[in-house]
């Protein structure tokens, strides 16, 4: 009997086993998960770089066409800027610069007076007299005029490609430019002086202490700026690279002033400059 019920049992396990299937099925598929792509850092400044030059303007803008008799000039040929740029990609960037351009500064100088108060203390036998008025003493006079000038300048470069280490390039630019003028005519450098001799003190005082500035004129100017130019740069390293190149900088409405053979004003309109420029570029990746 045991034996008849254990093959019952082993025959209904067999009669079983392919309902197997039918069970597995109702369990949920497996999930395949993608694997996340790689971590990729971000350059932060990619494609920026910082950049600074100096420049010197050969064709002296401010040139006089006449030398005044005494003239003394302090006009600098000299510029610089500094900026910031962005690669577009290989051969296209561009650049937004401040700067400073080459300034003039002159004199005429003379012989003038100025006025002013003497008080002379005379001592003598115990006692002092003084006696005060109005004077004049001989004084150097002179007629002066400065110019400044400074832009702010957007600009695009072609790059032409890389050979040996050096990137020729051509480009050019606009923006606007704030230039001043002024001229005092018949300005005087009066000095207070005090002279003694013996028991006699003579003390001159200038009606004005700071000097007279003389007759001024003067203005403040924005204009429309353009610039063009060609040069290469030269890869020293991997972040820094040398530029040298030839810049023409036109201000065509700036008024600037200048003196005549005689030493009197001359009013000009439109400036000028012919500059070679060296500077340095510093990429930011």
């Amino acid at each position: 009997m045991k034996l008849t019920s254990r093959m019952a049992l082993a025959l209904g396990a067999l009669a079983l086993l392919p309902l197997t299937p039918v069970h597995a099925a109702d369990y949920d598929p497996p999930i395949y998960v993608d694997q996340a792509p790689d971590y990729v850092p971000v350059e932060v400044g990619s494609g920026w770089y910082l950049r600074g030059d100096l420049g010197y303007a050969f064709n002296k803008p401010y040139e006089f066409s006449e030398t005044p008799a005494g003239l003394v000039t302090d006009t600098s040929p000299l510029s610089g800027s500094i900026g910031m740029g962005y690669h577009f990609n290989d051969y296209f960037r561009g650049e937004l610069n401040f700067g400073l351009l080459p300034t003039s500064k002159f004199a005429s100088k003379f012989d003038s007076t100025c006025d002013g108060t003497q008080t002379v203390t005379v001592t003598s036998g115990g006692s002092t007299s003084a006696f005060a008025g109005p004077s004049t003493r001989g004084c150097e006079g002179s007629n002066d005029g400065n110019n400044k000038a400074y832009d702010v300048m957007a600009s695009a470069f072609v790059d032409l490609g890389t050979y040996v280490g050096f990137t020729p390039y051509v480009g050019g630019g606009v923006g606007i430019a704030y230039s001043t003028y002024k001229y005092a005519q018949g300005a005087r450098n009066c000095q207070n002086s005090s002279t003694t001799s013996g028991t006699t003190t003579t003390i001159f005082e200038c009606d004005d202490p700071n000097g007279y500035d003389g007759t001024t004129q003067s203005e403040k100017q924005f204009s429309f700026a353009y610039t063009l130019g060609a040069g290469f740069a030269y890869q020293v390293s991997k972040n820094v690279a040398v530029d040298v190149g030839y810049q023409y900088t036109a201000l065509p409405s700036a008024k600037y002033v200048t003196a005549d053979a005689v030493g009197n004003p001359e009013f000009k309109k439109g400036l000028d400059y012919h500059q070679v420029k060296v500077g340095l570029r510093y990429d930011l990746w």
